[in-house]
């Protein structure tokens, strides 16, 4: 079999694999699986050695599109306005994605009884996101803050809050807020601690 028939089946499972996990939850079994790939039990198996390598597989499809694939060289050497203003429109459109929305659903639905996939959600989407944008912070002339770290995970929480509860909560209909609302405060609450904090040096 060539590389891209290779590739093609393996992503063939894959979106059976998140069909059948959004659906069923984490308990999906590897026959359901391989039903929804349309591919024999065995096939998954050659590609995947277990459920936990396949679910990582489709978390590391996730980090590809969202993390990476938001936090590019160009963006990071935008001005501190820009910079937020475009990082935060990036971040807030996930929530336009039923994949992603759906995996953190499950995830957050699953995490009780299968606590190594909240760690790998921290690990691979959270964590990554979190230290590209401290890294930022720490390296932005303009910007002062003594825990740049700190600063990166309140902002992050501040988005992922917004998601889960206008999208995962349904609060988009029991307490709506616009987007570019939240956009627009996060920016302006983030420059204006940035000028204070320059001011108290």
């Amino acid at each position: 079999m060539t590389e891209e028939r290779q590739a093609k089946k393996r992503e063939k499972i894959l979106e059976g694999a998140l069909r059948a996990f959004l659906r069923d939850g984490y308990a999906a079994n590897m026959d359901v699986i391989a039903a929804e790939g349309g591919v024999a039990k065995q096939t998954v198996y050659t590609y995947f050695k277990d459920k936990e390598t396949l679910f990582a597989a489709l978390v590391d499809r996730l980090m590809e599109r969202f993390v990476l694939a938001g936090m590019t060289a160009e963006l990071m050497e935008l001005e501190p306005p820009a910079f937020f203003r475009t990082m935060t429109q990036i971040a807030l459109q996930r929530m336009d994605d039923p994949e992603y929305v759906g995996m953190i659903r499950m995830i957050i639905a699953e995490s009780g009884r299968f606590p190594e996939l909240a760690d790998m959600y921290l690990t691979k989407l959270v964590r990554p996101g979190i230290e590209s944008l401290a890294q930022y912070i720490r390296e932005s002339p303009s910007l002062n803050f003594s825990d740049p770290e700190a600063v990166a995970r309140i902002i992050h929480g501040a988005l992922v809050n917004f998601m889960i509860s206008q999208e995962i909560l349904n609060g988009k209909y029991s307490m709506p807020m616009g987007r570019e609302r939240l956009a627009s405060s996060l920016l302006e609450l983030v420059l204006f601690a940035a000028e204070q904090a320059k001011r108290a040096r």
